[in-house]
């Protein structure tokens, strides 16, 4: 992977400045600092940092067709290139190069704006037809690669980090407060939303259409599709297929010209993973984990487990509360968002434990579970019946609204802490609310639920608002690149990701045992303690462990929080003293940190000068 950016004079005549893209570039260089290059024309710019994987020495981009009638950059790795190489070269294409991305171009010759239904891969690509003075825009299936843009001048501008679009001059930076409301009650934003006002987020399974004096097509060309009709195969078809597509997938993202390596967290999915390459010999020696605090944070017991067992070379890092607030303004910065937990750090300082390894990427058990009912919510939805009789008339119309369900509580009861949130937000914003509230219209196609069962319902949400945006995105991509590390992720698999949303729901959630049907793909495989362990959701120390530190508090003084007319500077310091009391404690994952996102909100107005 790498970095891509571009602009496009689909409206303008303007002359585009080289010294704009090379600046662009020079931005979001830590994504690619293997070299880089430029095309220009009258029409379009693209540029592209590179990451070294495939083909060393030919894999340089922009890649051109043979006609040179088709340009492209691509940030991302296509796992079924070798299958489609081969399926082209019989149809009589012809290969300059012995990079994966180089499918793609045949791809599009081939079957024109369909050539993303083909890949299997985690991509963020802009490839220009020159003939037709048209601009394709794509981002993947489950949105593991980033790609952002804004339309201003005349022109489209994208890039793969937000930072680089700000290099274009005139770009203004305001703070958008309906990213500030999605971070209040949802996991994270939600594309196409982004924390900068006017700039926006391809969707996942999303492509742009832009033609020259045309218009701008939005095109949804993937989603999860999940049946309200269940057709029960047995138990034993389910897990040896399930072992079978998940060797495959990891099998496929440990090829390159360089190391690869996988993370372990102590939890299930990473150790599936890890044993999977260990059991299977797969070409993968080096391994990484973060210590998080002590006591009930720390799982370094079962991440030796896990690295005794496949007998890698292992790296490990700890994270406390003073590098928490030592790195947060970096992680703020990588992120381009605030954020409501700190294990960005833990994830920053990862991707910088890998970057001093000889390994260059990374498999993560990221993606599992979303798909096969891994968060404690999907036992909630166990006792929707009891839950109803609570629930008020209000509650039950923005249920509707935002899940199709009046009785389908995502996590919060939205009413109830919108109350809190307008004591939080300052008296101008609140003001405002009903402009940019989360809760006036649904993030997700609600459409897609309809009929579906509650543990369908909360999967496909949790794709939509935990997986895309926050974990691959902030908490992923962003930390990964930090140190110009990738990430890759056999759980999301396209292959596997229709496979498993075919499995019925007992197989997934069998009684109250979550992720049965993948613990069963695992025995004889991952160690019984690891299969065994009780469900521990990742964490590390939130706002209250680290209020005490000198110079936090600082930084959400009065002056500042003055300064942005956010947030109401009395309900701030009434948090504040809250927070630094001796027996101040969040419930973990479970209750929102909002003196976190106050101060990351502060933080990223600062990096970037943003105003409201």
């Amino acid at each position: 992977m790498c970095a891509i950016c571009g602009i496009f004079n689909y409206k303008s005549k303007k002359q585009i400045n080289n010294t704009i893209i090379n600046n662009m570039l020079k931005t979001i260089k830590h994504r690619g600092p293997d070299g880089s290059d430029v095309f220009l024309s009258e029409e379009i710019a693209l540029g592209f940092n590179r990451l070294s994987f495939l083909d060393l020495e030919g894999g340089m981009q922009p890649v051109w067709n043979e006609e040179k009638t088709i340009v492209m950059v691509c940030n991302g790795e296509i796992f079924n290139f070798a299958e489609l190489r081969i399926e082209l070269l019989e149809k009589g294409h012809c290969f300059r190069t012995k990079t994966d991305v180089e499918v793609i171009l045949h791809l599009y010759e081939e079957y024109g704006a369909d050539f993303p239904q083909y890949l299997n891969g985690q991509f963020a690509i802009a490839l220009y037809d020159c003939q037709q003075k048209l601009l394709f825009l794509v981002r993947d299936q489950t949105g593991i690669s980033p790609l952002f843009y804004t339309i201003t001048d005349g022109r489209v501008i994208f890039a793969s980090e937000i930072k680089a679009i700000l290099e274009y001059a005139g770009i203004e930076r305001k703070l958008n407060l309906k990213a500030v409301d999605q971070l209040m009650n949802f996991p994270g934003i939600v594309s196409p939303v982004t924390f900068f006002k006017g700039i926006y987020s391809l969707q996942c399974g999303h492509m742009m259409k832009i033609k020259m004096e045309g218009e701008v097509q939005d095109i949804e060309y993937w989603d999860l599709i999940y049946s309200p009709e269940e057709d029960d195969k047995g138990e034993k078809y389910y897990v040896e297929k399930l072992r079978e597509l998940l060797k495959e997938s990891i099998s496929r993202r440990l090829v390159a010209d360089v190391p690869i390596g996988f993370y372990i967290s102590g939890g299930l999915d990473s150790s599936v993973v890890a044993c999977y390459i260990g059991k299977f010999l797969l070409n993968s020696y080096y391994s990484f984990s973060a210590e998080i605090g002590s006591g009930e944070l720390d799982e370094s017991r079962f991440q030796n487990i896990i690295k005794d067992y496949v007998h890698s070379t292992h790296y490990s890092t700890k994270v406390d509360e003073e590098k928490i607030w030592e790195l947060l303004g970096q992680v703020i910065y990588h992120a381009e968002a605030a954020v409501k937990e700190s294990y960005d750090v833990a994830a920053y300082l990862l991707s910088e434990l890998v970057s001093h390894s000889p390994a260059r990427a990374v498999l993560t058990g990221q993606g599992s579970d979303e798909f096969f009912c891994g968060y404690a919510g999907y036992m909630v939805d166990r006792f929707r019946e009891m839950q109803k009789a609570g629930m008020s008339k209000e509650e039950c119309e923005v249920n509707e609204r935002l899940w199709g369900d009046p009785y389908f509580r995502y996590e919060r009861n939205h009413p109830q802490i919108s109350k809190l949130h307008n004591q939080i937000y300052s008296k101008d914003v609140r003001e405002e609310v009903r402009s940019f509230s989360a809760l006036m219209e649904s993030p997700v196609n609600v459409e897609r639920l309809k009929g579906l069962s509650s543990q369908k319902r909360r999967s496909y949400i949790d794709c939509k608002l935990r997986l895309s945006d926050h974990l691959l995105g902030e908490h992923g991509d962003r930390m990964f690149f930090s140190h110009s590390v990738e990430g890759r992720h056999p759980f999301l698999d396209r292959e596997l990701l229709n496979f498993v949303a075919q499995i019925p729901d007992k197989y997934k959630l069998n009684g109250v045992n979550e992720k049965y049907i993948l613990k069963k793909a695992g025995e004889g495989i991952v160690p019984n303690e690891i299969l065994k362990r009780k469900k521990f959701p990742f964490q590390a120390p939130g706002m209250s462990s680290v209020a005490a530190l000198p110079g936090v508090m600082g930084y959400i003084s009065d002056e500042k929080i003055k300064k942005y007319h956010i947030f109401d500077s009395g309900c701030v310091e009434k948090m504040k003293e809250k927070y630094i009391q001796k027996d101040f404690k969040l419930m973990g994952a479970y209750e929102i940190d909002y003196l976190m996102i106050v101060m990351t909100v502060t933080m990223l107005c600062e990096q970037f000068h943003l105003s409201i």
